[in-house]
């Protein structure tokens, strides 16, 4: 008799499947003499375990897991995901000391229990051997059984943690994404690779909640692990995503203002509203707005405005058409500070095409599209209020800033990249 496996594992009960030959059952049992034997069986087959039971010389703890509908998957399926998280609680034996036998039994019993276990448990065997009746194509002969030992294939690819950390990505929900693949990463032959895409997962996170500088950092950590992992491989990889966005990242995290980040903070209100978090998406656009606005008024001030802000020593430079503005003067450091609506009107005292626009729609007063849009936003929740402005007030406002502001709001023009499960391969 031989065992394909010289380093046996811990076993301390034996779930097995029964019907046909005794001997692989016999086999398995005497090589490993767990405490706990827990038998999968028909009707008619339960007196066979029985009769395997009587013929042990140690004393393990027998259960007996019958089924009726021996042929149908879906009944043999059903009884083990019934009995056995009764029998793990009971027994309090480890799940993974527990091996599954699915040697024996009906196909449809094995392919049940096969089902079953591949959610619980992490040790596998199957009975084999070198010489057969019937010219090789029937059963074992006695005496020449082979154990094949096999893990969890769902746990060694990680099949169910690689498609709970796609589901994650692309719900933006980057966090939980790299908490999954670390979780995973040591109990899979693959672990720096998991561990690098997690690293991107942080980068991405730190992206999403705007968080450029640190995306930055982590973006550099990602790179030096997953060069090693991916230089050269077929693209988009995890590798050329990750150097594309750390260029983005670089731009976006500058001090002042820029259309790169405008164009960020647009996708993000785009992502953040397709998570149905449309009070953060509305504050996303409207800083989107305001953000457009102070560019504009950067470059036609020939940079005496930055972010909406005129120093002090600015002040006597700026053009006669603005100093006569009531909200354009010097506050008491001497500093001149405006709001997204003044911003708007001062663009429009110096001739700005589009914020004369918006100007003349503002001075509509009740009947203004743009401020019944943003109020609405200034009166919830995220802002002064205590309203939530929910997805049609998030619509209006996304109507508003495409028509005033020329923004396009179809797509987003720097989506981050879905995750491939290939990667982990």
């Amino acid at each position: 008799m031989n065992n394909s496996s010289p380093n046996q594992p811990k076993v301390t009960a034996v779930l097995v499947s029964v019907g046909g030959s005794d001997a692989p059952v016999l086999h398995v049992l005497r090589q490993h003499r767990p405490k706990h034997i827990w038998y999968f069986c028909s009707d008619d087959s339960r007196t066979q375990a029985e009769k395997i039971q009587e013929q042990l010389d140690w004393h393990p703890a027998p259960r007996f897991i019958e089924v009726d509908q021996f042929e149908e998957l879906g009944p043999c399926y059903r009884e083990l995901r019934r009995k056995i998280p009764d029998i793990l609680a009971e027994t309090k034996v480890p799940a993974d000391e527990v091996l599954v036998d699915y040697t024996c039994g009906t196909k449809t019993m094995s392919a049940a229990l096969v089902l079953v276990a591949v959610e619980l448990f992490h040790q596998f065997s199957y009975v084999g051997g070198y010489q057969r009746d019937k010219g090789g194509l029937g059963i074992v002969l006695d005496g020449k059984e082979r154990v094949l030992y096999q893990g969890n294939p769902w746990a060694e690819l990680a099949i169910r943690e690689i498609e709970r950390t796609c589901d994650l990505w692309a719900a933006c929900q980057f966090e939980n994404a790299a908490e999954t693949l670390r979780a995973v990463a040591p109990k899979v032959p693959l672990r720096l690779r998991f561990e690098a895409i997690a690293t991107l997962a942080d980068a991405m996170a730190a992206r999403h909640r705007l968080d450029f500088f640190g995306a930055v950092r982590r973006l550099h950590e990602a790179i030096s692990r997953l060069r090693p992992i991916f230089e050269g491989k077929p693209t988009p990889n995890p590798l050329t995503i990750a150097e594309q966005t750390k260029k983005l990242c670089d731009e976006c995290a500058a001090d002042t203002a820029n259309q790169k980040l405008l164009r960020e903070l647009l996708d993000n209100a785009l992502r953040t509203a397709a998570q149905s978090r449309y009070e953060d998406a509305a504050a996303r656009l409207y800083r989107a707005m305001e953000m457009q606005a102070q560019i504009w008024l950067a470059e036609k001030t020939a940079g005496l405005f930055v972010n909406g802000r005129c120093k002090p020593e600015n002040v006597n430079q700026l053009p006669d058409a603005l100093k006569t503005l009531p909200f354009c003067r010097p506050n008491d450091r001497g500093e001149i500070k405006l709001s997204l609506e003044q911003c708007l009107l001062a663009l429009a005292a110096i001739g700005h095409p589009q914020a004369k626009a918006i100007k003349a729609d503002i001075d509509l007063g009740e009947k203004s599209r743009f401020r019944t849009s943003t109020e609405k936003r200034n009166s919830s929740i995220l802002a002064h209020g205590v309203l939530p402005i929910g997805k049609d007030g998030f619509e209006q406002m996304k109507q508003i800033a495409s028509e005033f502001f020329e923004f396009d709001l179809t797509r987003e023009e720097n989506p981050i990249p879905a995750l491939d499960p290939s990667w982990f391969e």
